[in-house]
């Protein structure tokens, strides 16, 4: 009896569709680049620690704090109003906690990297009020998926104290993954549903992307190494263009993207390594 008291007081405590996000994918755009900028900064700190607490806050309070706004719009299920509030509140505070603790680290320069995350998620609130369909669209994923990957950045700064060059560079080289990352998934589930999309235009866009970190390595601001996972992305990016490719199990592929971006990084992160 106890035990079946504890489950339901946990069941209606965590609730998995209301708090964690529903692109299971997400998880990397933020994950991947806080391990890029930890790794090149080569230590891993206190702030580091809350630079990670404070990115995780602001990327799980989206889903609550939608369900929370469209309750009291008379949009959504009323009993999921003050569950929804209670997580929005918490991860809010956890947010506002590590922030404090930074800036009494003296970090200040946090600040600037935390502008574009809170954007987006003023930018994702508005558009879930207004019309929900449109948060799947191709440039609120790629806005969410370049916003999270200032993570790199912050990483790197929370251990070195320094907002640089490299962070800078960090945060273009993850946002370029994580947004061509978007292009590709997005293909291949199209694929998946049979829905006609444009495969040249996301082929071209892999190009460029290969185009830019080049001259980045070759005016010396990112290191050459970082340009291989760019031409592996390139790589599939053309085989997904040449014929309709199905997801065929969508778990490994989730997990099978999560080990693209994990080993992009490693690259860039050994470029500046060697």
């Amino acid at each position: 009896m106890d035990a079946n008291i504890v489950a339901m007081s946990q069941s209606s405590i965590f609730r998995r569709s209301l708090i964690l996000p529903a692109e299971h994918g997400s998880w990397s755009w933020l994950l991947v680049p806080y391990l890029l900028g930890a790794a090149v900064a080569g230590r891993f700190t206190f702030a580091t620690l809350l630079v990670l607490l404070g990115g995780l806050s602001i990327f799980l309070m989206r889903q609550p704090a939608t369900a929370w706004l469209r309750v009291r719009q008379g949009k959504g299920r009323r009993s999921d109003g003050p569950l929804a509030a209670g997580w929005t509140i918490g991860l809010g505070l956890l947010g506002v906690l590590s922030l404090a603790g930074l800036l009494a680290l003296g970090h200040d320069e946090l600040l600037l990297l935390g502008a574009p995350l809170a954007l987006v998620m003023a930018a994702y609130l508005f558009i879930a009020l207004q019309r929900r369909a449109q948060l799947r669209s191709l440039g609120m994923e790629i806005a969410g998926a370049v916003a999270l990957a200032v993570t790199a950045p912050a990483a790197y700064a929370a251990g070195t104290g320094e907002l640089d060059q490299i962070a800078w560079m960090l945060w273009l080289l993850a946002g370029l993954m994580d947004g061509l990352g978007v292009l590709y998934v997005r293909r291949r589930i199209a694929d998946t549903h049979q829905r006609d999309g444009d495969r040249l235009g996301q082929l071209v866009l892999h190009v460029a992307g290969l185009v830019v970190v080049l001259l980045l390595a070759w005016r010396g601001l990112a290191p050459w190494l970082a340009v291989l996972p760019f031409v592996g992305l390139l790589a599939r990016s053309a085989w997904a263009a040449r014929a309709a490719r199905p997801v065929l199990n969508m778990k490994r592929f989730g997990f099978t993207e999560v080990g693209v971006e994990l080993v992009s990084a490693f690259f860039v992160a050994l470029g500046y390594w060697l």
